[in-house]
């Protein structure tokens, strides 16, 4: 990593908690990133995914990838089998993740716990690689 690299990840990172630390101030609740994971079951189906802005989805043999702002190489996002493309379609920002996991349990004839565990990793795996966020406040 080039040292002005560091420095722009230092500089995001600074401009990110001013941000959440005004909007704290504001009365709008904040949970940490890795709190995310931690959510009971109730409350991330309550979650609507969405695309980050400016992630470029770059369709590949075999599976979906995605270029992040600013970078010159696509990072793999998953295979692109029918459930996985059936719920990344449905990250629109306006779905839920438990209606997502209803579509998908009827459209694969899936037990609906199955269809929410499945709906649950590819957003979470989408959120660590910064590709996806919650579009709806998140409330611990």
């Amino acid at each position: 990593m080039k040292p002005e690299d560091g420095r722009r990840l230092f500089f995001r990172y600074l401009a990110r908690e001013t941000v959440v630390f005004v909007e704290e101030l504001g009365g709008r609740r904040h949970i940490k990133f890795d709190d995310l994971f931690k959510l009971p079951p109730e409350a991330i189906a309550a979650l609507i995914p969405q695309i980050c802005p400016g992630v470029q989805i770059v369709p590949e043999d075999g599976q979906v990838s995605a270029r992040l702002p600013g970078a010159s190489e696509a990072v793999a996002l998953f295979p692109s089998d029918e459930a996985n493309l059936a719920v990344f379609n449905r990250f629109n920002g306006v779905n839920t993740v438990g209606q997502v996991a209803s579509e998908l349990s009827a459209a694969m004839e899936w037990p609906q716990e199955r269809s929410f565990e499945h709906v649950k990793q590819l957003f979470f795996r989408l959120v660590r690689l910064r590709v996806s966020v919650p579009a709806n406040p998140v409330l611990p």
